[in-house]
């Protein structure tokens, strides 16, 4: 007779990677189908290969150009445009780690110090990213507005705002609060 299996104390790698995944996927297909459908029906190739080329170039960026960017170095601006709620629905965030932690007790998600660099990095990784979709976002907007699809254009900003702009200010913030975390000696 078989043996169950012994219960992990803590979540595979690919576990992990599907728990995270599932808050990617969810706000990528509540953005981007819009996106897409408007694209596909009314943008002109020519116009949409070229927003696609401009857009990317937001991945050249020096870091130094993104803290230039950066909306505030005090987290309290961040606070009152609750940007810290975002991160309750996000990868890593607090429900999947909640979710996480029902089924293993013993799980939690802190990188440790020595990983903190390569955490920084990610985030400016994330944050090109968003850049990267709201130049983006925008022409495609601006595209709308020429072509009198206020309706459209109306869509894409707030799908701009919610998509990009919020997870830019989350990577922001995220930064600022491991600013504060000592490393290692």
């Amino acid at each position: 007779m078989p043996t169950a299996a012994p219960h992990r104390a803590t979540p595979s790698p690919a576990v992990l990677a599907c728990y995270n995944a599932v808050p990617n996927v969810l706000w990528s297909v509540l953005s981007l189908v819009p996106l897409v459908v408007f694209c596909y029906q009314h943008v002109a190739r020519p116009w949409l290969y070229g927003f696609a080329a401009f857009s990317l170039l937001a991945y050249a960026w020096p870091t130094a150009w993104l803290r230039y960017l950066q909306l505030s170095t005090k987290p309290a601006v961040y606070h009152k445009l609750r940007v810290p709620v975002l991160n309750h629905l996000t990868q890593h965030g607090t429900l999947v780690n909640r979710l996480l932690r029902h089924r293993y007790p013993q799980y939690r998600y802190l990188p440790s110090r020595a990983n903190l660099a390569q955490v920084v990095h990610t985030t400016y990784h994330m944050e090109r990213f968003h850049w990267a979709m709201l130049v983006y976002f925008l022409a495609v907007a601006g595209y709308a507005v020429a072509l009198g699809y206020w309706g459209w254009a109306g869509v894409l900003f707030l799908l701009n705002v919610g998509y990009n702009l919020c997870p830019i200010w989350l990577q922001q913030y995220l930064r600022l609060r491991l600013r504060g975390v000592p490393r290692p000696g």
